[in-house]
């Protein structure tokens, strides 16, 4: 999924209105709540793949790179020549990984946040509706 996926994925899921004027509402808007809470940890679980995979490809490709500059060892200034064009992509890669993964990571911190914020807003209305129901 890309990355304006989840964050259009988390747009729709973060607007309610947990405002509750009875115990139908407040039902209602707790299953709203449950079903809303199972989406964010579906996203959770796809975000942990991608970012999986995400790690698995430039894992790849730095092997690749590794690889291709193995290859090729010979003494003195082409050596060195190489070596720092190594360097180069190996850096160049790793600024890329990072760039990449880190937008990723920002929306896994506000799935994670979200999923909190629910469990929060949970519990005043489970206390109205006891409340409502049992006088407590």
């Amino acid at each position: 999924m890309r990355i304006k996926d989840y964050h259009i994925a988390i747009d729709e899921i973060s607007t309610i209105d947990l405002e509750a004027d009875s115990i139908a509402d407040s039902r209602r808007i707790l299953a709203e709540l449950n079903e809303r809470e199972m989406i964010l940890k579906e996203l959770k679980k796809s975000i942990r793949k991608d970012i999986k995979n995400m790690e698995i490809d430039f894992l790849e490709r730095k092997r690749k790179i590794n690889r291709d500059y193995a290859g090729g060892r010979s003494p003195g200034i082409v050596s060195k020549v190489r070596g720092k064009s190594k360097v180069k992509e190996l850096k160049k890669l790793e600024k890329q990984r990072n760039e990449a993964l880190e937008s990723y990571y920002d929306v896994k911190y506000i799935i994670d946040d979200l999923l909190i914020q629910i469990d929060d807003a949970k519990e005043p209305l489970n206390s109205y509706i006891k409340k409502k129901l049992f006088g407590v």
